[in-house]
C-alpha cells in the first residue's frame, strides 16, 4: 500500500468516528488510538475521562519531557456539505471529512509516524502523546490534564491545530461578561418612575465601546486593539413593557502579552461607571489567555526551518493553557484554518504527508 493510501486510510477510520461536540461520543474514538499507541511501542497508555469527554496519554520511554497533543472532538458538521460529513472522500489531491483538518489530520499523521518507528523496530523514546477531546467548546479534558500529576516532567509541548504545517507562536486571548440591569418592571405609563435595564446597559455598551476604541493601538505589532464586541443587549418584552430584566453580553480578545484579569477589572469600572446611578451585576464568562512560544528556538532540535519560518495565528488554541500552565509550545499541524468548521471541510494529501515527515523527524 503507497505512502498516501496508508495515511488515507488512517485518516478515513478516524473521520468516521462521530466525536461531533457535545452529540457525539469521543469514547469509541479514544479506545482505538489507545490500541494504536500500543501497537506502536509504547511504554505505558492510559485513558481516562473528564465529566461525558475522553482522552488518551501514551509515554514512550522513561521521563519524556516533549508532548504531541491533538484533540479528538470535532465541532457539529456545518450545513452544506456535499457528501456524508463521516465518510471520506478524495477529489483532485484533497481529503474531505469532517475533522479532516482540525484535527484528524494531524492524528493520523501522528499515528503513522509512530507506527513506522515501531515496524523498524526503533519505537520513539523520550516523548508523550496525548489525544484528548472537548477542545471545541469548554477544554475540560486538558484543564483537567495539566492539573493533575499526569502532566508531570513536560517542558514543552506541540499542540496540533491546522496551521498550513508552519509553527504558530503567538494568537490572542478570548475573553467575555455579561452584565445585569434589574428593575421592578411593570406598565410603560409608569416608565418615568422606574428603572430602565436597557437604557442602563446601553450607556454601559457605549462606555465599552469607547474603552476598546481608545486601545485601538495597544498591543504588540500584528495585534494591535482590543477587537472588542458587543455582541447583544436582550430582555424587551413588548413596547408598553417595561423590562425587570436586561442583559448585555460582550467580548474581547486579548493581545499576547496581555493580563487578562486586569482587562476584565477595566472593562467592569467602565461599565459600571456608565451605569451609575443603577447597579450592575456582573459576571465573566470565559477568560481564556493569550499564547506566545516563550523560547521557540529550543523547539528547533525537533521542528527545524519550521520554527524559523514561524507565524501569528489569529484563532485562539490549548497551546495557550499549556503555556498559562508553564509548559512551552508552539502550534503545528496540517490543513487550513479557512477550512475548518466549514462545509466539505478537507486537508491536502501532500499536507498530510508532509506533517507525517515532520513527526518522524520529530520523534526522539
Amino acid at each position: 500500500m503507497s505512502v498516501h493510501a496508508t495515511l488515507q486510510q488512517r485518516l478515513a477510520e478516524l473521520v468516521a468516528f462521530d466525536t461531533q461536540n457535545p452529540m457525539g461520543d469521543e469514547g469509541p474514538l479514544v479506545a482505538k488510538l489507545a490500541g494504536d499507541l500500543r501497537a506502536a511501542g509504547a511504554t505505558t497508555v492510559e485513558t481516562f475521562a473528564v465529566g461525558s469527554h475522553h482522552a488518551v496519554l501514551a509515554k514512550f520511554g522513561e521521563a519524556p519531557r516533549l508532548l504531541l497533543n491533538a484533540h479528538v472532538d470535532t465541532v457539529p458538521a456545518n450545513r452544506g456539505y456535499t457528501t456524508a460529513p463521516l465518510a471520506l472522500v478524495e477529489r483532485d489531491g484533497r481529503l474531505y471529512g469532517l475533522g479532516s483538518a482540525d484535527t484528524k489530520g494531524a492524528i493520523a499523521a501522528l499515528v503513522d509516524a509512530l507506527a513506522l518507528r515501531g515496524a523498524a523496530g526503533r519505537p520513539a523514546a523520550g516523548v508523550g502523546v496525548l489525544f484528548s477531546g472537548d477542545e471545541e467548546r469548554g477544554n475540560a479534558v486538558l484543564r483537567h490534564f495539566l492539573a493533575s500529576d499526569r502532566a508531570r516532567g513536560f517542558e514543552r509541548a506541540i499542540v496540533c491545530e491546522p496551521t498550513g504545517c508552519r509553527a504558530g507562536t503567538r494568537h490572542r486571548g478570548i475573553a467575555s461578561a455579561r452584565a445585569t440591569a434589574t428593575s421592578p418592571g411593570g406598565h410603560s405609563s409608569r416608565a418615568d418612575a422606574l428603572p430602565a435595564p436597557m437604557v442602563v446597559l446601553a450607556r454601559a455598551a457605549i462606555a465599552l465601546d469607547a474603552w476598546g476604541k481608545e486601545n485601538l493601538d495597544a498591543g504588540p505589532p500584528g495585534f494591535h486593539g482590543l477587537c472588542l464586541n458587543v455582541a447583544g443587549i436582550e430582555g424587551g418584552v413588548a413596547f408598553n413593557v417595561v423590562p425587570s430584566l436586561g442583559v448585555l453580553t460582550f467580548s474581547f480578545r486579548p493581545w499576547p502579552g496581555a493580563d487578562v484579569a486586569a482587562l476584565h477589572r477595566q472593562a467592569e469600572a467602565r461599565a459600571r461607571a456608565a451605569a451609575q446611578p443603577d447597579e450592575l451585576r456582573w459576571e465573566i464568562t470565559v477568560s481564556s489567555p493569550p499564547f506566545a512560544t516563550r523560547d521557540a528556538a529550543a523547539f528547533a532540535p525537533w521542528l527545524g526551518d519550521v520554527v524559523n519560518a514561524a507565524v501569528d495565528l489569529q484563532f485562539w488554541t490549548e497551546a495557550a493553557l499549556f503555556s498559562a500552565a508553564g509548559i512551552d509550545a508552539v502550534v503545528f499541524g496540517p490543513g487550513e484554518i479557512a477550512q475548518a468548521h466549514g462545509p466539505d471541510e478537507y486537508v491536502e494529501t501532500d499536507q498530510l504527508t508532509l506533517a507525517r515527515d515532520t513527526f518522524l523527524r520529530v520523534l526522539p
